[in-house]
This record gives C-alpha cells, structure tokens and sequence, in this order.
C-alpha cells in the first residue's frame, strides 16, 4: 500500500515548485505595473516572504499527519 499523497516527495516538490513559480509571476507582475514604491516595497516583500516560507516548508517536509499529530499533542495537554 503506498503512502498518503502528502507524505510522498514528489507531490511537496510539485507544490512547493508550482507556488513558487506563481509568487515570481506575481512579484515580475508588480515591478511591471506599479509605480508607486511603496505599495512595490510591501507587496513585492510579502511574495518574496511567501516563496521563503514556501522553500521552509518544502526543506522541513512536515506532512498533514505530523500537523496532525502535533495539534493532538497541544489538545491532550491543554486538557
């Protein structure tokens, strides 16, 4: 029996991979068509802080079940 979807690389390497493209799309978007500084400064920076998120997510591999698990363990000891 093969693993769940999420727990397989090749699936966190297509996400991450998928997102990351699209971030870049959207901060290549911004530079193109804003002109205002700082609305390009804050905009640009939180698509740069998503594909760094993006790139922790996809080096750390937690999975949905170790989600899982974790909230488990924050339930049972907060009880």
């Amino acid at each position: 029996m093969s693993p769940p979807i999420e727990v397989r690389w090749l699936f966190r390497r297509i996400y991450t991979y998928a997102a990351t493209l699209l971030n870049s799309a959207g901060v290549m978007a911004i530079v193109w068509r804003i002109d205002d500084p700082a609305a390009l400064k804050w905009i640009g920076l939180a698509l740069i802080g998503a594909n760094v998120v993006m790139a922790t997510l996809y080096l750390a591999g937690a999975t949905v079940t170790d989600w899982a698990k974790l909230a488990a363990a924050a339930r049972r000891g907060t009880d």
